[in-house]
């Protein structure tokens, strides 16, 4: 049996925090490992909006402030970001997230303290035997890939450079192919071999 059940799309944006028994508390029947794992707050399918009961009641709170017919989901992720990192700031402002260090990360305050710890990530979910959501953040990759990706096409550029000039048109003229240094064009397919 899977200590895990995935939800039905794999990667999903999301809003997550990390476990902090102080912060939201923990029962006998609550999975062990749940410490060391972020938890969701919210999950954004892209088409029909958020169903959840706190963005429910936080429109009713700011009706006034704006028609609830002409939000969309960009602003429903913000709005949640914004209630949570006010929780947040709450929290820090109280020294209750350094009275009793976290079980699992060492620089747990530094962590909720900065201006971006509540944002949208790509991440799969998953579902604990105990009911208890958790997420496994899969944002980390794009940044490789885009980090990756600039490298290459740096590489790309130098070589379009090297092949246009003349020596390696010469070559390329004569012998039907590129000079050795010139031959390889980098692209997407092996990029993280290298």
């Amino acid at each position: 049996m899977s200590l895990f059940i995935q939800s039905a799309k794999r990667f999903n944006l999301v809003l997550c925090e990390l476990h902090y028994t102080p912060i939201h508390g923990k029962t006998r029947s609550s999975c062990p490992i749940i410490e060391g794992h972020y938890m969701l707050i919210c999950k954004f399918d892209g088409s029909s909006g958020i169903a959840l009961d706190e963005l429910d009641e936080y429109n009713r709170n700011h009706e006034n402030m704006r028609d609830s017919d002409d939000e969309d989901e960009l602003t429903h992720i913000y709005d949640m970001m914004e209630l949570y990192v006010n929780e947040y700031a709450a929290v820090i402002a109280s020294n209750e997230a350094t009275r009793i260090p976290h079980k699992t990360i060492r620089n747990y305050h530094n962590i909720i303290s900065r201006t971006n710890y509540i944002k949208p990530e790509i991440a799969e979910c998953f579902e604990l035997p105990t009911n208890e959501q958790i997420v496994i953040i899969k944002t980390i990759w794009i940044k490789i890939i885009q980090r990756k990706w600039k490298k290459i096409y740096a590489a790309r550029l130098q070589i379009i450079k090297n092949r246009s000039s003349p020596a390696s048109l010469h070559t390329r003229q004569i012998t039907g192919k590129w000079p050795q240094h010139c031959l390889y064009l980098p692209g997407l397919k092996g990029m993280f071999y290298k």
